[in-house]
């Protein structure tokens, strides 16, 4: 059974994980504009506005999900282990964050999802989000809410 026990602010070290779960075709093409990892790493460890977690299992890198604060809304991406995907972690994952105490001044979460990217969709839907629109942005987009 799925269980986040923890997290922790992802180091530099942890972008190795990072790569192997990028072998993984479907997160490299969904999240390809994580790349290259380094460099989008020093951009989001720099910027006050960002913050990126890893959630463990035990001592298992389940997932990491990146947060950016603005003032009316938080958006939140998550990216789960290639190895543990479909089992439960993703929203696992996102029900940890935000019943988490470091998040309580958040009034508004939003994801923004591809549209054919059902798995996701169901995922956030599953831990409270709902669709913003029914219709995807220019960009095939879908945006989903939750309030708090």
């Amino acid at each position: 059974m799925a269980s986040i026990d923890r997290f922790q602010r992802l180091k530099e070290p942890e972008l190795k994980i990072l790569e192997q779960w990028f072998e993984n075709e479907d997160t490299s093409r969904r999240m390809d504009g994580m790349l290259p990892l380094d460099e989008w790493y020093a951009r989001v460890n720099k910027d006050e506005q960002d913050t990126v977690i890893m959630a463990y299992d035990g001592q298992l890198p389940a997932g990491m999900a990146v947060m950016e604060f603005g003032e009316e809304r938080t958006y939140i991406g998550l990216i789960v282990n290639p190895l543990y995907q479909l089992q439960g972690y993703g929203k696992q994952i996102l029900q940890k964050l935000l019943s988490d105490p470091d998040f309580n001044g958040v009034r508004e979460w939003a994801a923004c999802i591809e549209e054919d990217n059902r798995i996701s969709l169901a995922c956030f839907q599953a831990a409270g989000f709902t669709l913003e629109d029914t219709e995807p942005d220019e960009d095939g987009f879908l945006t989903l809410i939750l309030r708090t």
